[in-house]
């Protein structure tokens, strides 16, 4: 039988640059000479079995990561890529598409990815074209967000709001894998011993000027995981754990995705990513450890946060999933997050509390409280129906972004009263009446107020100025 030839001689460097070997170490470890070595590694002669078998016995190499190499799929996606209109001047040929896909996988991946996010946004600018030529063929400007809502972030966000916070497939994976990694010691180490020992993955922090835009990078051809320094120690843990999400359990992450109906590729993408992120939440804070904590520390976040390694408001959004699938006896609860600008990033309707979709929050709750630190304090929050709710606000820096100060995000997390009073550790101190959002609440004397509400006009008086210039109408 003939002997299979196989030429891949990048990869081959690839390998010995990971090694830190010379050519000449590398070359006496494998029994060929350097000059031999050389030529293989510039394509000039086959790695062949032999060359290959010594190669996994002297440094337990698996031959399909040299053998078997997906250098054929990139070439593919290339020629995807090259059979675009608009490079039709630039037809490459498929030899010098293999070859640059072996010499540069990097930057072959790269460019298919580029190409992928330029069709997906001509499928997008499509899709909002037909939105707007339908909605000016109504006579109307799409009022209720209906054209948005056909963009795939939009769609994706919508769907998790509706779906709620609570994926039983996602709790009971996260259970089996958090007992597997035995978390309860030192987390980070333990996640990055399980990417080492399962995925051959290995960590390192980067210095802020390698990594001056980015949080985190993984290379799956030098199977390394790099973390930006700049990102807050008790975040690593979580981005470990979102790595290990996407590496080995991306069967569950796509079937979510198709259980969410999100079919085209953006929308896909964007669902996965918010599946891998609740299941790495859920892998550091599993229901039955954070449920037990919880009642023990009185809800206290910076304590449950310290002893999980993992960020108060991923605890919160933890809280709030376990408090809506009425998991471990933890109350339901509500959860709003906004960015520096004020814009809602996350919202979790829960408890009877109710949020509005598509308006800014009330102005009165402690969200926008000028002295809110990243130390959580307590609040009691009253509605007009006379609700009564317990509630922690908090606020949370990011990391550094260069010269700029860090990104900072609020967050409010509350129960119905009657159902946490008695289990939360602090005070609730002064009462605060809140509403809805300007537009369905009838308090009077409220200097927050933006807008009238919808039932009764603006006073706008000539000559008397309310607590605000929407004092209602007498």
């Amino acid at each position: 039988m003939a002997e299979r030839k196989i030429f891949a001689g990048a990869r081959l460097k690839r390998l010995r640059q990971r090694l830190g070997l010379t050519q000449t170490q590398m070359a006496a470890a494998i029994g060929v000479s350097p000059s031999y070595l050389n030529l293989i590694e510039r394509n000039q002669r086959p790695l062949t079995v032999q060359v290959l078998l010594k190669l996994s016995a002297v440094y337990g190499v698996d031959v399909a990561e040299l053998s078997a190499g997906d250098s054929e799929e990139a070439v593919e996606a290339l020629k995807e890529v090259f059979a675009d209109p608009l490079l039709t001047g630039e037809l490459a040929s498929s030899t010098e598409l293999a070859e640059f896909a072996e010499a540069a996988p990097n930057a072959a991946r790269g460019m298919a990815r580029l190409f992928e996010a330029y069709r997906e946004s001509l499928e997008r600018l499509s899709d909002l074209s037909h939105s707007l030529a339908k909605a000016g063929e109504a006579g109307g400007d799409d009022p209720t967000g209906e054209t948005s809502a056909r963009l795939p972030l939009q769609r994706v966000t919508g769907y998790f709001e509706e779906a709620g916070p609570f994926f039983p497939a996602i709790e009971a994976e996260a259970e089996k894998i958090a007992a597997e990694l035995k978390l309860r010691d030192d987390p980070h180490e333990a996640l990055k011993a399980h990417l080492k020992a399962r995925y051959r993955v290995e960590l390192r922090i980067l210095p802020d000027h390698v990594m001056p835009s980015e949080q985190l990078r993984y290379d799956r051809h030098t199977l390394r995981l790099f973390i930006s320094e700049r990102v807050p120690f008790l975040e690593r843990p979580f981005l470990l754990a979102r790595q290990i999400a996407f590496l080995g359990h991306r069967d569950l992450l796509d079937r979510l995705a198709v259980e969410a109906g999100m079919t085209e590729p953006e929308a896909a993408r964007i669902c996965r990513n918010g599946v891998a992120r609740r299941l790495a939440e859920a892998i550091l804070a599993p229901g039955e450890r954070l449920a037990a904590a919880a009642r023990e520390t009185g809800f206290d976040l910076e304590l449950l946060s310290r002893r999980l390694a993992l960020q108060p408001s991923r605890i919160a959004q933890r809280l709030v999933a376990l408090g809506a699938g009425g998991a471990h006896s933890l109350p339901p609860a509500f959860l709003v997050t906004l960015d520096g600008a004020g814009a809602v990033i996350a919202r979790v309707a829960g408890a009877g509390f109710r949020l509005p979709r598509r308006a800014p929050p009330c102005a009165r709750l402690p969200l926008f409280d000028r002295a809110l630190s990243t130390r959580p304090y307590p609040a009691e929050l009253v509605l007009a129906d006379g609700g009564v709710y317990r509630a922690l606000a908090f606020a949370e820096e990011g990391p550094l972004s260069g010269p700029l100060p860090p990104p900072r995000r609020m967050t409010i997390l509350g129960w119905r009263s009657a159902d946490i009073a008695d289990q939360l550790g602090a005070p609730a101190g002064v009462a605060r009446p809140v509403g809805v959002t300007c537009r369905l609440c009838k308090r009077l004397d409220c200097g927050h107020r933006h807008t009238p509400p919808v039932a009764q006009p603006s006073a706008f008086h000539e000559h008397v100025i309310g607590a605000s210039e929407h004092e209602l109408a007498g």
